[in-house]
């Protein structure tokens, strides 16, 4: 009888010990704010308060060869380089129409600094100080970008614009 009983309360205890040395999984949920990307709006260059879509945009990151594809379009959002202060990107408008294609390069100068989110979803990068170059040509009637503006300094969500691009 006292045998049944030392084994049922090993058998409890062992269980118990089981279930207190679980831990719950450290998953980052969906919904939790990240690395914010670049918000870029274009605007008209004769009305500055009026949007102007860009025709088939396209852009390519600095050091890369692959052009990725936006359509036709009035605001983009463009990841910054996390492991340096400047980013750079070709933007392309007309793409693929060989007589009206037309590519600009921006560059985008910031500071990154980390910001700790939790256990689960451990940093994300935030920017600031931003500053935008745009590489003139010659002449500079060729560039299809007008003017920069930087509208926010710090980049530290996608629910505002940071950059304005007349055209």
């Amino acid at each position: 009888m006292i045998i049944k009983e030392n084994i049922k309360f090993i058998l409890v205890l062992a269980i118990t010990a089981l279930i207190m040395a679980c831990e719950r999984d450290d998953i980052c949920p969906p919904g939790t704010p990240t690395t914010p990307k670049l918000i870029i709006e274009f605007f008209d260059v004769e009305d500055s308060e009026e949007n102007k879509s860009v025709v088939d945009l396209s852009y390519v990151p600095d050091g890369s060869t692959d052009t990725i594809s936006i359509g036709t379009t009035d605001s983009i959002a463009l990841p910054l380089n996390t492991n340096a202060n400047t980013t750079n990107f070709k933007l392309i408008r007309n793409t693929g129409n060989t007589n009206f294609e037309n590519s600009d390069e921006v560059e985008f100068i910031y500071q990154v600094n980390d910001v700790y989110i939790n256990r689960a979803c451990s940093f994300k990068a935030v920017y600031s100080e931003l500053s935008a170059i745009r590489t003139p040509e010659t002449p500079l009637t060729n560039n299809w970008i007008r003017s920069i503006i930087v509208e926010e300094l710090d980049v530290e969500n996608e629910q505002v614009t940071h950059v304005f691009i007349l055209h």
